[in-house]
């Protein structure tokens, strides 16, 4: 069954698996601090559908795959979102705390990757091995320079606000979140980049 499968289906499953592991590690921090978390666990499935987290190939509609890993998507990003907004709604839980387990998500990702060197061109493409921007075909991300010291690149459109919307969150905190994932695996690699987002969605990677 898993000849019905490509190289890009696997990748976007483990970005995918990545962002479950973000909603583990949070949800483990406000279990650190005591909160009993059952009851938002629940029903964050209740609205959002479970986690899958399986073998692909086990668990795939084959005959719906771009279907299946955009259902994947939407469940995932949605439950972080409502997970995220509620835990800081509670006040059991800071918003720099959340921030920093992404950092350290991050930068526990690039050791475990063992890359230690590289071009702004690669590292932008590494981290967007792990960071979701909708389906491939959604095409979120425009390189608008790229050279051996810095690469730059527009975001053209938001596919993370409606999530965030809907559960009455800020969309704020998830690029906060996210921007320190990506500062995390870039202050782990022991190369010297420094990564910057402006409010237009402009970002950046470039030497220092």
């Amino acid at each position: 069954m898993s000849a019905f499968l490509g190289k890009i289906h696997y990748w976007l499953y483990n970005k995918i698996q990545l962002h479950e592991k973000f909603i583990n590690e949070v949800i483990s921090l406000a279990k650190s601090k005591g909160y009993n978390i059952e009851m938002l666990i629940d029903e964050s499935y209740s609205r959002y559908g479970y986690p899958v987290t399986g073998e692909l190939e086990n668990e795939i509609e084959h005959s719906n795959i771009h279907g299946w890993l955009q259902e994947r998507i939407i469940s995932v990003e949605s439950r972080l979102a409502y997970v995220v907004t509620e835990l800081l709604k509670s006040g059991i839980v800071k918003k720099e705390e959340i921030t920093d387990v992404f950092y350290k998500n991050g930068a526990a990702k690039i050791k475990e990757l063992e890359v230690n060197e590289g071009s702004p061109q690669d590292l932008f493409n590494l981290i967007f091995d792990y960071m979701l921007e909708g389906m491939p075909c959604d095409r979120v991300n425009e390189i608008i320079e790229n050279s051996e010291a810095k690469i730059q690149w527009k975001t053209t459109r938001d596919i993370h606000k409606h999530y965030w919307d809907a559960v009455q969150g800020e969309i704020d905190n998830f690029y906060s979140f996210r921007d320190a994932w990506i500062n995390g695996f870039l202050g782990a690699s022991g190369m010297v980049y420094r990564y910057t987002r402006t409010d237009d969605g402009t970002n950046t990677i470039e030497k220092v």
